[in-house]
């Protein structure tokens, strides 16, 4: 079986191979330093702006890139800023998702500070908002922490050490009335729109266009390397870097996953020809795209820095919400990204879901049952002190 093949059958399933228990038990778990964050806070901090930035990091981002830093500016107070040297400029070229990831940080960061009696008063962009075509060296928001007797907890806090993008091709069963209700009524912010749908028109339609997408984006040398660069191959790498992604977020644990890295995947190999690697991107998109119980996407009227900002905010809660309904849930953008070889797709999945001229669908995800995969890495909090 060739290294293409091998990796679409090892991730293409939701259930494991039945091998012996002692080989089963080659991957570390949780004693592994890149996973150690999803712990939460390491023991003893008892500084309110470490505990809720441990909270905070373990936000959806893209590429897992943790596009984050901060400034202390004062005993309960911090600045937040894009980290300019963990840009996408090949899949992301304005830096509109990584904004996103912006937002998703923040929504966290705020559940934390209501969990432990403060209240996260969050003012965007206090030195001024720049516009798409930069980012600026400004902070995205500036964040007081108030102690607050009154604040009320927020239920979703108690999802965020288990929230993940799950990668699975997920199983053929539906979600529920009960599921599809809660995710719909996830509280968002007013100026965004949140669709959900699951009639299998619209999922056969929004397959195709997800496979394609993928196809568009590993087509360009420079895109699939920017990927590529971010893979994790093995155990030494996310020790390292503590951040990017790996089969593991597709199920592939254990020892299917020793396997695949020992013996089917190598940087050196990938990044010399990356045509397989990005071949096998395509299968497992169309595989993850056809098994979405239901797609999802939120939309704006207008795209500015803070529209992603408040989009990320609401992408986080939504993907802690279907945690905390049993739903995994996997961001799934690449037919929005903004470089000329996906324009033409793009026109025909914005003509087919009639979103309004003008109008940004900043996210699009998809949604489905699936057994829970390994959390992706996260770096050591203190790694965000822009000093």
């Amino acid at each position: 079986m060739n290294r293409r093949n091998f990796i679409k059958v090892m991730t293409g399933s939701s259930s494991f191979v039945l091998i012996p228990s002692v080989l089963s038990a080659c991957s570390n778990g949780d004693s592994d330093i890149w996973l150690e964050g999803w712990k939460g806070p390491v023991a003893g901090e008892t500084d309110i702006r470490w505990i809720v930035l441990s909270y905070a990091i373990l936000a959806a981002n893209p590429h897992n890139k943790q596009p984050w830093i901060v400034d202390l500016t004062g005993p309960t107070s911090f600045e937040l800023y894009v980290d300019q040297q963990r840009l996408l400029p090949e899949t992301d070229p304005p830096a509109r998702q990584i904004h996103i990831g912006q937002g998703t940080f923040l929504e966290n960061l705020e559940l934390a500070a209501r969990q432990h009696g403060y209240r996260a008063d969050i003012d965007y962009f206090p030195k001024g908002e720049y516009d798409n075509a930069v980012v600026e060296d400004k902070p995205v928001a500036s964040i007081e922490l108030r102690i607050d007797g009154s604040i009320a907890k927020d239920a979703l806090f108690e999802s965020i050490l288990q929230r993940q993008s799950n990668k699975r091709t997920y199983t053929d069963s539906a979600l529920t009335v009960d599921q599809l209700g809660g995710l719909r009524n996830t509280q968002i912010d007013p100026r965004l729109r949140l669709t959900i749908a699951d009639d299998n028109a619209l999922k056969t339609e929004l397959s195709q266009i997800m496979t394609d997408a993928m196809s568009i984006e590993t087509s360009n040398k420079m895109r699939d390397a920017e990927t590529v660069t971010m893979f994790r191959f093995n155990d030494k790498e996310r020790g390292r870097y503590r951040d990017g992604f790996s089969v593991a977020q597709s199920g592939m644990t254990g020892f299917k996953g020793w396997v695949a890295e020992t013996f089917f995947l190598s940087r050196e190999d990938t990044e010399e020809d990356s045509t397989s690697f990005g071949e096998q991107a395509v299968d497992i998109t169309n595989d993850q795209a056809q098994s979405a119980a239901a797609f999802g996407w939120i939309s704006t009227a207008s795209n500015t820095r803070l529209d992603q900002v408040v989009t990320g905010r609401a992408y986080e809660r939504l993907n802690l919400t279907a945690t905390a309904l049993g739903i995994a849930m996997q961001p799934m953008s690449q037919v929005l990204q903004e470089y000329s070889d996906m324009a033409d797709l793009q026109r025909r999945f914005l003509a087919y879901l009639e979103i309004p001229q003008d109008h940004t669908v900043q996210m699009l995800f998809r949604f489905g049952i699936a057994e829970p995969v390994e959390h992706s890495p996260r770096r050591s909090v203190k790694d965000l002190h822009r000093g």
